[in-house]
Order: structure tokens, then C-alpha cells, then sequence
């Protein structure tokens, strides 16, 4: 069966509403809904479960594939979900996507968080991202969490969106398959980790103790620092222990995301060995 998206004119609301929840954070927390672009993304949170509330397609780009290619592929996975697909040009298209180069398909899904304390209990560590401001690192850490192992992961302080549209890229269908918790309160998340029995472990670029020579195997909160100031002092006086990843030559420090991506998957490492 051929699936056509239903064209939709320029001066849909829909658009002025997408507009908003691509650019706004404000707008994606009052909707309770975010955007994700791309049909390689879109067609992952699909097979994840994510409820998709519906499916935009760039028209121009619709005429120009096969029945094989992604863009067509997910189309027919949205309509076989019952999500209902539109038709947009490639000019409305354009303000709409939050990429420089649009991939011709982005859907609207459902904004899911669950508490802190909830994920206390849970199996595996918790990552706690502290004023993470670059979605890149923030969902490229999500997805890390998730390979990881990682129970879940906290947003805590001024920390980027979870759901904004280039962390949801990065995190893909990670993002809907981890539980994801938001406080704005740093030491409120931490006072929530802790009476749960989370150690909570703190990364600094000096002074703490090596990764693998600090137990991570058990119920621990990993913190990762922002990424111009690492964590406050404040929020290492909260922690139980520290720990800096040895590096050789005058690098002073690596990537917040590559730094967390090291720490987890030390303490997976541990985890199977334990």
C-alpha cells in the first residue's frame, strides 16, 4: 500500500506550533511534547516505543526517493503506528527545522520525565549531568548512559534540554528508552540520590582518584561538571568520593561527553566483573 502525506498550507497553525516547540524550550515544556528530525532518528524512537504524535514530511524530498529509502521506510512505519503523516514544502519545511540541511521528515512525540527519586532504586548507575549546557555532549552522554548500563539519567542545575532538538539527534533513541529526570535544584537531586543509598562520585580534573581505582560496581550517582567549569565546589562538598581520569602529555582536560563515556564504562566494566 502507498502511503502520501496530506499536504498542509502554509498557514497551518501546526506550523506556527512546531516553530515554537523546535525553538523553545518554554514552548516543549507547556506542550508536554518535543521535535525530532531526520527519518534515521525518527524511525529509532518509533522501534523504541516513543509515542509519536505526528509525522511532517518535506514534499520536494518525498518525490525525489524510492519506495527504499529511509524518508519513504518511515513514513510507512508511522502510518502502519497510526501516526498521522503531513506534507509540508520544502520552504515551509525549512523554518521549521532546526538543521541547516533538512532531511526531510520530522515528527512531534510525546515529553516523558520521570522523578529523581525514582530512579534511585533502579539497577545500574545513575549519570547526573550538572549545568551540561551543549545538547551534543547532553545527548551523546544519554546514548553512553544507555550502553552503559546506567539506570537513568538526572538534568540537574542549568542543564541544557533534554529534549531539545539537537540533543534528541544525539541521544536518538536512547532519549525515550532511559528514564530521564530534570532538577533545576543541583543539590535537591543529589539529596534525592543519596537518601536512595547512592554513592555520589564526582569527576574533577585533578585531585580525585583514578577510575579504576574507585568502586563504581555498587548502587553510585556519577557527576559530570559543565562543561567551561566542571563541578562547583559546592556540589564536590556533597559528594562522597572524586575521581580524575589520568592523562598523559599538557592535555589539561577532554570533552565532558568523552569524560563521561570513560567513567561509564568503567563502572560497567567493574559491574561484570563484580
Amino acid at each position: 500500500m502507498v502511503v502520501e502525506p496530506t499536504p498542509l498550507s502554509a498557514s497551518n497553525p501546526r506550523i506556527a506550533s512546531l516553530r515554537r516547540l523546535s525553538g523553545r524550550r518554554k514552548a516543549r515544556l507547556e506542550a508536554g511534547r518535543f521535535v525530532v528530525e531526520g527519518p534515521v532518528p525518527i524511525a529509532e524512537l518509533l522501534a523504541s516505543g516513543a509515542d509519536l504524535v505526528e509525522l511532517y514530511v518535506d514534499l520536494d524530498q518525498w518525490t525525489q526517493v524510492d519506495d527504499r529509502s529511509p524518508l519513504r521506510s518511515v513514513v510507512r512505519d508511522a502510518d502502519a503506528a497510526g501516526v498521522p503523516v503531513w506534507g509540508l514544502t520544502s520552504s515551509v519545511f525549512a523554518t521549521v527545522s532546526d538543521t541547516s540541511s533538512p532531511q526531510g521528515a520530522l515528527a512531534l512525540a510525546i515529553r516523558s520525565v520521570a522523578p529523581v527519586s525514582s530512579l534511585a532504586d533502579l539497577d545500574g548507575p545513575v549519570l547526573v549531568l550538572v549545568d551540561i549546557s551543549d545538547p551534543g555532549n547532553a545527548g551523546t552522554l544519554v546514548r553512553a548512559a544507555e550502553a552503559a548500563g546506567c539506570a537513568g539519567v538526572v538534568f540537574a542545575g542549568t542543564s541544557t534540554d533534554p529534549f531539545g532538538p539537537k540533543a534528541v539527534r544525539a541521544a536518538a533513541g536512547s532519549i525515550v528508552r532511559l528514564p530521564v529526570a530534570e532538577e533545576s535544584e543541583t543539590l535537591l537531586a543529589l539529596e534525592a540520590l543519596e537518601s536512595g543509598g547512592r554513592m555520589l562520585v564526582g569527576t574533577v580534573v585533578d585531585g580525585g582518584v583514578a577510575p579504576e581505582a574507585t568502586d563504581l560496581s555498587g548502587s553510585v550517582a556519577i557527576l559530570i561538571g559543565s562543561e567551561a567549569h566542571g563541578l562547583s565546589s559546592e556540589v564536590i562538598a556533597a559528594c562522597t568520593a572524586t575521581i580524575t581520569i589520568p592523562m598523559q602529555s599538557a592535555v589539561e582536560s577532554i570533552n565532558a561527553a568523552v569524560a563521561g563515556a570513560v567513567v561509564l564504562f568503567e563502572a560497567a566494566r567493574q559491574r561484570r566483573n563484580a
